[in-house]
């Protein structure tokens, strides 16, 4: 102990502390020193026991190993067989649900093309439709007009016809009137009264003629400024029966630009299905591929069960058969990782790409697995 009690009750210390050092009595190191070693010898003893457990569990769990084995791999080989054949029923649910997915989506697609292409289509079929019945109610307003500029001209040609019929009629009557009353005037000039009134009479009805005859130059001047009228009238009609024309025509131009994007539309839908086509005979050839590396990869993980199960068996060397499985764990372990590289690359690279790809990478597989076999050879036969 480091402190004592002597008989009149004094402690007395092992040690004196000061401000820069201790100071101890002799015996005092030794004690320390002792005390040391109890707890170090403690602590070595329990190290010890743990490692001395873990060295004898994993001896016996290496026995136990080598004598379950061989179950091992047939249990591994069906529960990798039940994976597969989940893996394969379930893609094949995918692809069948892709395909039925993909018809309904392209008739999805086929009825929303329609629905846009009427829902574009039907305001300019209407506007063409308005602008062909504007046009149609122009020209049947463009006949009216000329129906009417027609019966104008010809009402007044009858009416000239009739004015100057009736004119030469009064003209012969008024003849027929002087000469008999010249004939009166022959027999009886001695009476110059009557010849005076017959004068006053004849002036009078050549000033009535005279006013006759205004009339009818007025009647003919009005009538020439309404054939004036109904020429302009005609002029008008035919330039918008020409600008009609010109959207016609400029609508027949934007149909024959209609039918030209459809033409193209439908190439573009005829190169759309050959792509398909060939997306389809690359999935084929990259499903044939992925069951041939599968059937490799099985006859590979059987060969290298079996090489295992050779090692374990004939080999005396615990510490060669533990470096061989863990040799055979990382072999499945890179193949896997290779075989997840590979889809990734065959993900991103193009269709034509991937089976080029697949196949180098399958060679250069079979090309690694003789030579994996050659190493477990020879270490079984240096065993």
């Amino acid at each position: 102990h480091m402190e004592t009690t002597k008989k009149n009750g004094a402690v007395v210390k092992m040690y004196a502390m000061g401000k820069t050092r201790a100071y101890f009595r002799a015996g005092a190191l030794e004690f320390l020193e002792s005390e040391r070693g109890k707890i170090w010898e403690k602590w070595a003893v329990r190290i010890q026991k743990t490692v001395r457990g873990f060295i004898a569990k994993r001896k016996i769990m290496r026995i136990k190993y080598a004598k379950f084995a061989e179950a091992v791999v047939p249990i591994q080989c069906l529960f990798r067989l039940a994976l597969a054949k989940k893996r394969v029923e379930r893609a094949k649910k995918d692809k069948k649900r892709m395909k039925r997915m993909g018809k309904k989506s392209k008739k999805a697609a086929i009825r929303i093309q329609a629905a846009a292409r009427g829902f574009i289509q039907r305001p300019k079929y209407r506007a063409a439709l308005q602008k062909k019945r504007e046009e149609e109610d122009l020209q049947n307003q463009l006949t009216k007009m000329e129906d009417k500029l027609k019966e104008a001209e010809d009402q007044r040609k009858h009416e000239l016809e009739d004015a100057k019929f009736q004119f030469e009629q009064e003209m012969e009557e008024y003849k027929e009137k002087l000469e008999d009353q010249l004939r009166a005037e022959a027999e009886k000039m001695n009476k110059s009264a009557q010849q005076q009134t017959l004068i006053d009479e004849s002036g009078k009805i050549i000033e009535y003629l005279r006013k006759e005859n205004m009339k009818l130059r007025q009647q003919c001047e009005s009538m020439k400024r309404d054939y004036k009228g109904l020429k302009e009238n005609n002029s008008r009609l035919m330039e918008a029966n020409s600008s009609a024309s010109a959207s016609f025509n400029q609508l027949n131009e934007h149909a024959k630009g209609l039918n030209a994007t459809n033409a193209r539309l439908i190439q573009n839908v005829d190169t759309y299905k050959k792509q398909l086509v060939k997306m389809k005979e690359d999935l084929k050839n990259r499903q044939a591929f992925y069951l041939a590396e599968a059937h490799a990869r099985v006859a590979y993980q059987k060969t290298l069960a079996r090489i295992v199960a050779q090692v374990q068996d004939k080999s005396r060397d615990a510490q060669l058969v533990e470096d061989v499985v863990i040799w055979a764990l990382e072999c499945e372990a890179e193949a896997k990782s290779e075989r997840a590289a590979l889809e990734n690359a065959g993900n991103r690279a193009p269709p034509g790409n991937q089976s080029a790809a697949a196949a180098s990478s399958s060679s250069s597989r079979r090309a690694a697995k003789p030579s994996a076999d050659s190493d477990s050879d020879s270490d079984s036969d240096s065993d």
